[in-house]
C-alpha cells in the first residue's frame, strides 16, 4: 500500500510540472487532474514535498549499516530509519535527494562486503569481520562528513533535516529497538579503518555539486 502511495504521489508530481505547460490546454487538464488526485486521497503538500526510497538490508541488525544510513541521510539532508518488517532501510527526503541516498547507501554497503570478502580469510571469526565492516564504516563515515560540509546547501542542512524528521514524526509510527551491545576486535577495527579510506565517493562528490536543495 505504501508503495502505491509513493507512485501515486510520483504522478501527481508530474501532472503538476506539466501543468506549468506554455499549452494552456494541456495546462489546465494536468492541474485538475493532479487536484483531483490529491483530494481523492486526501494528500497534504508535505506528503508531495517529501519522497521515499526504500533498500535492501538484512534479517539481522548490523552496526555498519545503520552508520552508513546515518552518514547519507546526512549528506543528502534526509531522514532514515530501519524498517524491521521487510527488512529494508527508509529514506524520506525532498526530491530526488531521498533516492540519492538510496542509491548510495546500496552502493556503500555493498563496497564494504565485498572488501570484506577480499581481504579477511574465510575461516576468521564472525566478530573479526563484523569488527572490520565496522572500522570501515567508521572511516566512510568521517569521510562523508567532510563531503557534506561543500554542499551548497550545507547552511540549510539542519532546518531541512528537521522539517523532515517533524513530518515522519507526524505521519509514521516508530519504536525505538534496544540492541545488545556487540563486543568489538580493536584490530579489525584499525584495518577497516585503512580500508574505508580507499572507497571512491567520486559520484556521490559529483551529485552533491551538480544538485541543488531548493
Amino acid at each position: 500500500m505504501e508503495n502505491n502511495l509513493e507512485n501515486i504521489k510520483a504522478k501527481i508530481r508530474k501532472l503538476l510540472t506539466l501543468s506549468k505547460s506554455d499549452n494552456e490546454n494541456e495546462a489546465y487538464i494536468s492541474l485538475a487532474k493532479a487536484n483531483e488526485l490529491i483530494n481523492k486521497y486526501k494528500l497534504n503538500k508535505d506528503s508531495l514535498r517529501f519522497e521515499t526510497s526504500y533498500a535492501k538490508t538484512t534479517k539481522l541488525y548490523t552496526p555498519y549499516r545503520s552508520i552508513i544510513a546515518n552518514a547519507v541521510s546526512w549528506l543528502y539532508c534526509c531522514h532514515s530509519y530501519r524498517n524491521t518488517l521487510d527488512k529494508t532501510y527508509v529514506f524520506v527526503g525532498e526530491y530526488l535527494y531521498s533516492y540519492l541516498a538510496g542509491e548510495m547507501f546500496t552502493y556503500l554497503v555493498n563496497a564494504i562486503n565485498r572488501c570484506a570478502r577480499k581481504s579477511i580469510r574465510k575461516h576468521t571469526g564472525r566478530r573479526f569481520f563484523i569488527s572490520f565492516k565496522y572500522g570501515m564504516a567508521d572511516r566512510i563515515y568521517d569521510r562523508i562528513m567532510e563531503l557534506g560540509k561543500a554542499c551548497s546547501w550545507a547552511p540549510y542542512r539542519e532546518e531541512k533535516i528537521k522539517e523532515i524528521t517533524q513530518y515522519i514524526e507526524k505521519t509514521t509510527s516508530l519504536k525505538k529497538i534496544e540492541r545488545n551491545k556487540i563486543k568489538l576486535n580493536p584490530i579489525a577495527i584499525k584495518k577497516g579503518i585503512s580500508y574505508g579510506n580507499n572507497v571512491s565517493l567520486a559520484r556521490q562528490a559529483r551529485d552533491t555539486q551538480v544538485l541543488q536543495i531548493q
